[in-house]
């Protein structure tokens, strides 16, 4: 897959140099005048800039094809999946906190610089490659544009794009996704990472909670890529070795361009069939922003289809990596069928001031936000008063709408588990770099030499304090990278509770623990477990009931044997 990757890049690379912006330098400025600028980016100038790439946008574009230009029109043509922003406010919301704290890099601020990925690899490619050499590689034209860290991807295949690139430059790269590790070309990388733990750990705790609550009969349903594809074959012999059986293992087809949607339809439907069919009334789900969405979809026209039936409720287990995740059309869809279901999620925190920061955004004090229109306007169905014109229509935008307003569905309140993600990832590059310019260090000078030293700064040279680099955040936990560079770090166990107007709840009911194995630990409270109504006499039958509040911890790779 790495060598596929490697050269669509080269594909990718290639043509740039025949299609390079318009350039005039005349001394030490320069002028650029790209003719296909990405419309949808989010730059605020500082001493040092940390860079981002969301994912946030979903663009269909009709092929990959790396000999032709985008037109700015493809990428405005584009949905939002609303969730995903407050990944976007996440990073500006620590950036602001740490240029207010005068005791963390004084007399230094922070910017940044936020593309977006589109879930696509050849837009993927061209941001990555902006944010150190502004679009021409190895060209450094703007010299205000100081780049330290990036803080990237959501996935698996963004991810490893974007270190194609940055691994070049020896640029940090801070992820923030939940995915497999054994992926190529990234655990030798010093470059890289991890915002998550190890998800080698997820296995074993999906077992165990399978053991737990005696559930002996599933199905496995996982993302059609490599990642889906080892995460399946990884956890059937642990099942089996356990004694639980598998009813059935699908993978969801992988739709990127918006043609091959309609010719899998109906291979959707027989999916749905084979799952509601089925006797196993637990389904593990595996996958990302774009295989829920999927999920959802599928989930839909399956229902359509048997309007006449009654609905067979299952027990979704989600991994890490999944989030309820929709498009804006997606947010009146009903999310009953999730009601009950178990979530994994790497552990978040409440940080204080996060949720007032939110309710305080207002797309008219946009400051150079790309993003917040285009956001604003699809979530509230409301359009941006034309300029030219002095009335305001019917529907207009006006900056008072609320985020709280909107369902969980599409946009949280509470600060997600992603988001805690990238908020650590940038107070971590910010105490390393404070280490880094500390009395007594090689680099203290640089800061005193003002912003003609600063700008010599290299990012290489972050990488010995990032690895060493050990805080508490505001929310009163420790962050630290582990020898693999992957934060230290639990997942929590959420219990899903929804209600009729397509929001829903969080419910954390256990934690897989994050000591090293086989010292590891799952905690599951059984008394705040609630359940979808079509398990009502299941739970009553089972030894859950039984146990009440009793909470118990469990050794995961234990060698005991349980009767179920």
């Amino acid at each position: 897959m790495r060598k596929n990757i490697c050269l669509s890049m080269l594909l990718f690379v290639v043509p740039i140099l025949f299609h390079l912006p318009h350039m005039v330098c005349k001394h030490t400025r320069c002028t650029i005048r790209d003719l296909s600028r990405i419309p949808h980016e989010y730059y605020q100038a500082g001493d040092l800039i940390v860079g981002g790439l969301a994912s946030h946008l979903f663009t269909n574009f009709d092929k990959v094809d790396f000999t032709e230009r985008l037109t700015t029109h493809q990428l405005l043509n584009t949905f939002v999946v609303p969730k995903n922003y407050q990944h976007i406010l996440a990073l500006i919301f620590a950036v602001k906190e740490i240029n207010e704290n005068p005791k963390i890099l004084p007399n230094i601020t922070l910017g940044f610089h936020i593309y977006d990925s589109y879930f696509n690899e050849r837009m993927t490619y061209r941001a990555a490659l902006n944010l150190p050499s502004t679009f021409i590689p190895n060209y450094k034209c703007d010299t205000q544009k100081h780049l330290v860290a990036v803080i990237g991807g959501l996935d698996f295949d963004t991810s490893l794009q974007m270190a194609n690139i940055l691994g070049i430059y020896k640029i940090p790269q801070l992820t923030y996704g939940s995915f497999a590790p054994e992926d190529p070309g990234q655990s030798h990388s010093t470059s890289f990472y991890r915002m998550v733990p190890n998800e080698a750990h997820q296995y074993t705790g999906i077992v165990e909670l399978l053991l737990h609550f005696g559930w002996t009969w599933v199905g496995l349903l996982a993302v059609d890529d490599d990642s889906g594809e080892r995460f399946i074959q990884t956890l059937k012999p642990l099942l089996s070795q356990k004694g639980i059986c598998l009813a059935f293992s699908e993978t969801t087809l992988k739709t990127t361009y918006l043609a091959d949607f309609y010719d899998v339809q109906s291979d959707f439907i027989q999916i749905y069939h084979v799952i509601m069919e089925s006797e196993a009334k637990v389904v593990v789900f595996y996958g990302g922003t774009t295989p829920m969405i999927r999920l959802r979809t599928m989930l839909v026209l399956g229902e359509m289809e048997n309007i006449n039936e009654i609905s067979v409720g299952k027990v979704w287990i989600l991994t890490a990596q999944v989030d309820f995740t929709t498009l804006n059309y997606q947010m009146s869809w009903d999310m009953h069928v999730f009601h009950g279901s178990l979530s994994f999620a790497v552990h978040s925190n409440v940080v204080q001031g996060f949720k007032a920061f939110l309710q305080a955004q207002n797309p008219f004090e946009e400051n150079g936000n790309g993003f917040v229109k285009q956001f604003w306007a699809q979530v509230f169905l409301c359009l941006f008063p034309n300029a030219n014109t002095e009335e305001q229509a019917s529907g207009t935008c006006t900056g008072e709408e609320k985020l709280e307003n909107l369902p969980s569905s599409g946009f949280e309140m509470s600060i997600t588990s992603h988001s805690y993600s990238i908020y650590n990832a940038v107070y971590a590059t910010a105490h390393a770099l404070h280490a880094m310019f500390l009395p007594g260090t090689k680099y203290r000078a640089v800061v005193k030499g003002g912003m003609q030293k600063l700008q010599k700064l290299q990012p290489w040279q972050l990488h010995p304090f990032l690895r060493s680099v050990s805080f508490n955040n505001s929310a009163g936990e420790t962050v630290s990278f582990s020898e693999s560079r992957e934060v230290e770090a639990g997942f929590d166990i959420a219990n899903i509770v929804t209600f009729p107007n397509n929001s829903f709840r969080r419910v954390k009911v256990g934690r897989l623990g994050e000591e090293a194995v086989p010292a590891q630990l799952i905690s599951i409270d059984d008394n705040r477990m609630v359940w979808h109504h079509s398990f009502h006499q299941v739970r009553h039958n089972s030894y859950i009931h039984e146990r009440k509040e009793k909470r118990i911890s469990l050794t995961l790779h234990s060698n005991r044997s349980r009767s179920i």
